[in-house]
C-alpha cells in the first residue's frame, strides 16, 4: 500500500516527523515491512531524524551516501532495465531489525532532473516498492511539482498533516477536495489548549473520528530528532513509557496509528473486492 504524507502548509505541520512516527509503531505493532522515502530535498530530511550523525558520516566516508545508495540510484537502474526490487534491497538502510528501512536521498540530483527521471518510472519504482515492502511511507512536498502531483495520485491513501490554524484549516477544505476523498488526518505537534482543538476541527470540518489522529507535542521526542534517533525514541517507550508526558504522547501515537491502520485495511479490503469484481465479469461478459 501506497500512503503518502502531505500538507497544506509548507514546514510547519510536522509532515516528516509525523510520517516517521506512525511508521514506526505500526510496524512495532507487526503490520508488516515499511519503506521510507521522500521526493524532495529539505532541510529536516527524514534522515535528519532517523540517522544518528555518526551513521551519516560513516555513509559519506565510504561514499555510499552520495553514489551508491538513494532514491535516485533506484531511478537510474530501473530506467536502464535492472531488477528493481535487488535495487531497492541494496539501497534501503534498515532503521528497526527488519521491519522498517529508509530509502534515503544521494543529493547529486537537482529537483528538475529528478522529477524527470521519476516520471519516467513512477510505476515500475511503485512496483518494486510494493514487491519489497507491505507499506510505503512517502515524505511528499506541497504540491509545487511534477512528482508530488504523480504520488497524490497513485498513493492508496494521503494523510493530511493539518495545523490548529483558521485559515490554513479553511485553505485546505476549501481547495482540496480531490485529496479529501481519500485522505485521513493528522494534528502533528498537537496542544489541547489551543482554540482549534482536535474536538472544533472534527466539528467544524465534518471530519469522521475514524479518520483523524493527533501526534501530541513532546519535548523528548524533539530532542531525539536533533540526534537522529527518533525510531529509537519510539521503540524505547513503546511497551512502558519513560514518565507521563511520554506516555500520554505513545498513547494518543499509537491510536493514530491504529487509525492509519484500520483504515489501510479497508482501503486493502476495497481494492481486493474491485479486483474480484473485475476478473468475474472478464471470465463471464454476461455479467454486468
Amino acid at each position: 500500500m501506497k500512503i503518502a504524507f502531505w500538507s497544506n502548509i509548507r514546514g510547519k505541520s510536522g509532515v516528516t516527523t509525523n510520517m516517521v512516527c506512525i511508521a514506526t509503531l505500526t510496524s512495532i505493532a507487526g503490520a508488516g515491512r515499511a519503506v521510507l522515502l521522500e521526493n524532495h530535498y529539505s532541510i529536516n530530511s527524514i534522515s535528519d531524524i532517523v540517522l544518528a550523525r555518526e551513521q551519516i558520516e560513516q555513509l559519506k566516508e565510504n561514499g555510499r551516501y552520495y553514489n551508491r545508495d538513494g532514491i535516485e540510484y533506484v531511478l537510474k537502474g530501473i530506467y536502464s532495465g535492472k531488477n528493481g526490487e535487488d535495487l531497492i534491497r541494496h539501497a534501503a538502510l534498515p532503521l528497526l531489525y527488519t521491519n522498517i528501512y529508509y530509502l534515503p536521498q544521494s543529493y547529486i540530483v537537482n529537483k528538475e532532473v529528478f522529477n524527470y527521471e521519476f516520471s519516467l518510472v513512477y510505476k515500475e519504482l511503485f512496483y518494486n516498492l510494493e514487491l519489497f515492502s507491505d507499506n510505503v511511507f512517502i515524505d511528499t512536498e506541497r504540491n509545487e511539482n511534477l512528482s508530488s502531483n504523480t504520488i497524490l495520485y497513485e498513493a492508496d491513501m494521503v494523510v493530511v498533516n493539518l495545523l490548529q490554524d483558521k485559515a490554513s484549516l479553511r485553505e485546505f477544505f476549501d481547495n482540496y477536495s480531490s485529496i479529501q476523498e481519500k485522505a485521513v488526518y493528522l494534528i502533528g505537534s498537537y496542544q489541547p489548549e489551543l482554540l482549534f482543538n482536535y474536538r472544533r476541527i472534527c466539528y467544524e470540518y465534518h471530519i469522521p473520528k475514524d479518520k483523524i489522529g493527533i501526534i501530541p507535542y513532546n519535548i523528548e521526542l524533539l530532542e531525539s530528532m536533533s540526534q537522529g534517533r527518533v525510531v529509537q525514541f519510539l521503540n524505547r517507550n513503546y511497551e512502558k513509557a519513560s514518565c507521563r508526558e511520554n506516555e500520554y504522547f505513545m498513547r494518543h501515537c499509537k491510536k493514530s496509528s491504529i487509525m492509519v491502520k484500520k483504515n489501510l485495511l479497508d482501503i486493502r479490503k476495497r481494492k481486493r473486492e474491485i479486483y474480484q469484481n473485475n476478473s468475474i465479469n472478464n471470465l463471464n461478459p454476461l455479467v454486468s
